[in-house]
């Protein structure tokens, strides 16, 4: 019994000094890590996500289908070209299904514009969304594959905030049906725009990581995903997460809180796990307000638990990034839909059982003590694991890749400067330094003067957060205690 006793206060113990240490976790999310070159692929994914949200504003209309909705006859067209976009994808063909997609979301579009409400509006707005859908599976492999840790946070808080946004001004303001669907073709042109910038090799050497199985962090950030989705299912059926008549301001100030956590966020540099527990904490308040009869707080704090699905989508998408190759990846989104689809059918039976309210307040308070009890693994495999500091570069770097590091001198270390937020003046003046030149010297090379040179190497040191010449060699190559030394005095 004492053996028992003293392993459950370990236990406990250990709990304590995770969160401890993850209280203190930090991660670099600069938006000077966005990169100019990969906005096409920037775009899609929020796109794509904000007109399947917000369909019913861009799609007006009242056509039915064999007793359907137009909403759910246009969702579930949506669910079949993400489907079969999805099966067909594959590193070979991905850019050929993304123009494909677009293409179809194109074709439906058109005709939509100028017909009236009727079946064959329907139909088109069917082939919109069934393009949509295609655009989203696609998407998530750029999602994945394609961009960094900054954009893919940057990407989905950009997503969530216009969603709110649309769905404020619907409350708002009349907003005739011309407007939404201009709305929409503004939409489906930014989306075959960056459909139809993809290239087959920016994929290449992307996902190749050769693991054969998930990783633990992979299982982490899976839950969060998952809660996030039996949270807001739950709140489907909780009347502390229904929409109050009079709560448009309410509305507008989850709007400003929502933008404000992403801000602090990125000033911060908070680690994610700090927002995980604002997801958490915000559904728990929620249900905390409307059994204190505040209906409008509780709608203010169910707003902003939608930060769950930006945080545990980036967290999703950068552990993948970082141990799982296209295989791993149709796999895990398989298991998360059909994980999504089960939680939808076991949370209808559960409503019939029990009360609606005490089954969503029930649901978020285990899921977040459960997700306390696994600090421990959280800090262990995730956080602070030994690949963990990858959160504070510009990228993950797959499995068996180790990222490079300040302290270590690479030997013979090729520049490679694809992934930073540099203009491509400022990378050719980082490649003639990195060739031994002085800002004297370069400065004719570029056709600038020495203090224009000048100007552009302290905005090169500020994007890359270094202070020296020194600093810049250790970044991207093998530095010579000569050029060390050289290169001080002139800095």
């Amino acid at each position: 019994m004492s053996e028992m006793k003293r392993s459950g206060k370990g236990f406990f113990t250990e709990i304590l000094s995770s969160l401890r240490n993850l209280l203190i976790a930090r991660d670099v999310l600069p938006l000077r890590h966005i990169r100019r070159d990969y906005l096409h692929y920037f775009f899609v994914f929020p796109v794509a996500m904000i007109l399947i949200n917000a369909q019913d504003f861009f799609l007006p209309g009242g056509a039915d289908l064999f007793g359907l909705s137009q909403t759910t006859v246009t969702f579930l067209a949506f669910v079949a070209g993400a489907i079969i976009m999805f099966a067909l994808s594959t590193k070979e063909n991905i850019t050929a299904i993304s123009k494909i997609s677009a293409l179809i979301a194109a074709a439906g579009l058109v005709p939509w514009l100028f017909l009236p409400n009727g079946a064959a509006s329907l139909f088109c707005s069917a082939l919109i969304m069934a393009g949509v859908g295609g655009c989203v599976s696609t998407g998530s492999f750029s999602y994945v594959f394609m961009l960094n840790n900054a954009e893919r946070f940057f990407g989905g808080a950009l997503m969530l905030l216009l969603i709110e946004s649309l769905e404020l001004a619907d409350e708002l303001f009349p907003i005739q049906d011309i407007w939404r669907k201009l709305g929409a073709l503004g939409l489906v042109a930014v989306l075959c725009v960056c459909m139809l910038l993809s290239k087959k090799n920016d994929y290449a050497g992307a996902g190749e990581n050769t693991a054969r199985k998930f990783h633990p962090s992979i299982w982490l950030a899976l839950y969060l995903f998952l809660s996030y989705f039996a949270i807001r299912i739950t709140g489907f059926h909780a009347p502390a997460f229904a929409h109050p008549a009079d709560a448009q301001l309410w509305g507008v100030l989850a709007l400003a809180l929502t933008t404000l956590c992403v801000t602090l966020q990125a000033i911060f540099k908070r680690s994610a796990w700090t927002l995980c527990n604002v997801f958490f904490l915000s559904s728990i308040l929620g249900h905390v307000l409307w059994y204190a009869k505040l209906p409008q707080g509780a709608y203010l704090f169910s707003e902003l638990k939608e930060l769950g699905f930006v945080i545990a989508l980036y967290l999703v998408g950068s552990v993948t990034n970082k141990f799982c190759d296209f295989r791993m990846h149709k796999l895990l989104v398989l298991l998360t839909m059909t994980a999504c689809g089960i939680l939808y059918a076991g949370i209808e039976i559960l409503d019939g059982i029990m009360p609606t309210q005490t089954l969503a307040a029930v649901t978020a308070g285990i899921l977040f003590a459960v997700f306390l009890l696994l600090s421990t693994a959280y800090s262990q495999h995730l956080f602070f694991a030994d690949w963990s500091k990858e959160f504070r570069l510009i990228r993950m770097y797959p499995s068996g890749e180790t990222a490079p590091s300040s302290n270590v001198v690479k030997q013979k270390l090729r520049p490679s400067l694809d992934d930073t937020p540099l203009s491509p003046r400022e990378k050719q003046l980082v490649l003639l330094l990195l060739r031994g030149m002085t800002l004297r010297q370069a400065a004719p090379e570029l056709g600038l003067t020495v203090s224009t040179v000048a100007t552009y190497s302290k905005a090169i040191y500020k994007k890359l957060n270094i202070n020296s010449r020194a600093e810049l060699f250790l970044m991207f190559g093998y530095v010579q205690p000569s050029e060390i030394s050289g290169s001080s005095a002139e800095d």
